[in-house]
């Protein structure tokens, strides 16, 4: 399964395509400014708990979190 690389996209194509892609989970999107909410409410939901998702509340900007989220994602889904 494909995980999003956040490195070349803007917030709103990235939490696009989680959201399309975790469609079963109903993460939504919301605006950029609320992206630790948005990735705080992930934590929550069992299956991204299970998976050990890094707290966003824990990183400055959306990118160096996405890309956290994204490797553990991908060990995880293998």
């Amino acid at each position: 399964m494909v995980t999003y690389d956040p490195r070349y996209s803007t917030w709103e194509q990235w939490c696009s395509l989680m959201a399309e892609l975790f469609a079963p989970q109903q993460l939504g999107t919301v605006p950029e400014e609320q992206w630790q909410e948005w990735g705080a409410g992930m934590i929550g939901i069992g299956y991204f708990s299970e998976s050990g998702i890094p707290d966003p509340r824990s990183y400055n900007n959306w990118q160096d979190w996405a890309s956290a989220l994204v490797g553990i994602l991908t060990i995880v889904r293998q």
